[in-house]
């Protein structure tokens, strides 16, 4: 049997877990999918597919694995009010529901410094349009949890928010450590949210139930985990102010800059890092690696990701696409924006639109760079992770755009083993935080800019702004 820590990591799309052995290196993973309901501005998942895809995946990875604890990571801000006995009143709201907007917009005014600003995707709004369209949910409610909120409950039967998930929401005061008294009366709802809890801490340990369900050992520590985004930036080594820049590309693509504590720059994306003193700066584009898998899905009978087909194309390429196919987070915070393909034509083919589909990807983070930048934080690397770092040619794609190097470190599975590292620090089986950095630091591949490449993406940068306008 090989000792081994567990991270899970409930994403938009799938369940994924991964096994790590003491010294960090990953032993095991396994992925397991699941739906999304969307109608509209909304978009809903039932919480207990969530619980059944876990299951899943443990059986796969468990065998041969002798487990001593498991830290949660996973999507947020998404809430699902829960009863007493742990089942869903209502589908979960995800963080890409955006019927909120009017209740994010009277919240804004009550709390108008807040550093997240007025959009639902920041979670508070949701809880008062809960309240607003779904009251039997909430009455019949005890708690309101986050998704790593409900796995914990299914795995050691406690009801906890954590700090990370909480410090991400619309209105939640860095000072107070709360969401404030003002705030607290115009969403009565915040007080289904059950006691806040640190993202390190043990908040209990696997039931008897759960063991029974999962083949997860009876008593093993549960750690309270938190948003994916800690996990991909544990995964990467980005522990401290002065790290570099992590992009997490899954259904959503998500950068992540490790700050002081309390920074706060307007129009990003802020919540605390698992670290002492440390926050994470944020940006992210509703659809990154959902667009390619659109895009893919197109023409089921051939798989049009591959590098080489890609890379031969002339760089850019003839078709330019704005990849905002569900809204759009930084810079432009507009829910309603949908996605713009320029450019096509009868001799247009799959392999031009997932160029496409790359390219604009890598032209919407350029252009949050540029914002970083103007902020006044130094961008010169890019560690990429998740489900989007596999691909060679996206990953040169954004080299080149980019103009500086981007890596992929060996481990690369993103939240899921950051969440297992986050394990072995919060039960001390592994030796804090700085000691992550030694099994973090080593690199698969490093992708660098080649410079004429770079130069013709400058200019055609003005073109995708201008298209990005009247998406």
């Amino acid at each position: 049997m090989t000792a081994a820590l567990l991270g899970i990591d409930a994403g938009t799309s799938s369940v994924k877990v991964v096994a790590i052995d003491l010294d960090g290196r990953r032993v095991a993973d396994r992925s397991v999918p699941y739906p999304t309901k969307t109608e509209g501005a909304g978009a809903e998942q039932d919480a207990r597919d969530w619980w059944r895809a876990l299951c899943a995946a443990l059986a796969a990875v468990l065998p041969g694995l002798e487990v001593s604890a498991v830290a949660v990571t996973s999507q947020a801000p998404t809430l699902v009010p829960v009863g007493s006995d742990g089942e869903p009143t209502s589908p979960a709201l995800t963080w890409l529901d955006r019927r909120a907007s009017d209740e994010a917009a009277r919240i804004a005014e009550v709390v108008p410094d807040s550093r997240n600003g007025a959009d639902p995707f920041f979670g508070t709004a949701k809880l008062a349009w809960l309240a607003a369209h779904r009251p039997e949910a909430l009455s019949s409610a005890s708690c309101v949890l986050s998704t790593n909120g409900f796995l914990l409950r299914r795995l050691a039967a406690v009801e906890v928010f954590d700090d990370v998930t909480a410090s991400l929401m619309q209105g939640f005061d860095e000072d107070l450590g709360d969401f404030g008294p003002a705030l607290r009366d115009a969403v009565p709802a915040l007080s289904m949210l059950p006691p806040l809890v640190a993202s390190t801490d043990i908040v209990g340990s696997v039931t008897a139930q759960a063991a029974a369900e999962t083949g997860l050992p009876v008593g093993i520590p549960v750690v309270a985990g938190g948003i994916d985004a800690i996990g991909s930036a544990l995964e990467a080594g980005v522990i401290s102010p002065g790290d570099p820049l992590v992009d997490m590309t899954g259904f959503s693509s998500v950068t992540m800059l490790a700050v002081s504590r309390g920074a706060a720059v307007p129009g990003f994306i802020h919540s605390r890092h698992c670290v002492p003193g440390t926050d994470l700066l944020i940006t992210a584009q509703v659809t990154a690696g959902a667009t390619v898998d659109w895009v893919n899905g197109l023409d089921p009978a051939n798989d049009l990701r591959s590098a080489e087909q890609i890379l031969a194309r002339p760089r850019p390429g003839r078709v330019m696409m704005v990849p905002s196919l569900a809204g759009e987070r930084t810079p432009t915070w507009n829910a309603a924006a949908r996605g713009v393909i320029a450019g096509i034509d009868l001799a247009t083919d799959g392999t031009d639109l997932m160029l496409a589909a790359m390219e604009g990807n890598a032209l919407a983070l350029a252009r949050d760079i540029d914002a970083m930048r103007g902020a006044g934080f130094d961008i010169d690397t890019l560690v990429s992770t998740g489900g989007g770092a596999s691909s060679d040619a996206w990953l040169q794609i954004k080299a080149d755009v980019l103009g500086i190097p981007v890596l992929r470190p060996r481990s690369g599975h993103g939240a899921a083993q950051g969440a297992a590292m986050l394990a072995g620090v919060a039960t001390g089986q592994i030796g804090g935080f700085e000691a992550l950095r030694a099994s973090s630091v080593t690199i698969e591949a490093e992708f660098l800019p080649d410079e004429r490449a770079h130069a013709a993406y400058a200019d055609a940068r003005d073109r995708f702004a201008a298209l990005s306008a009247v998406s």
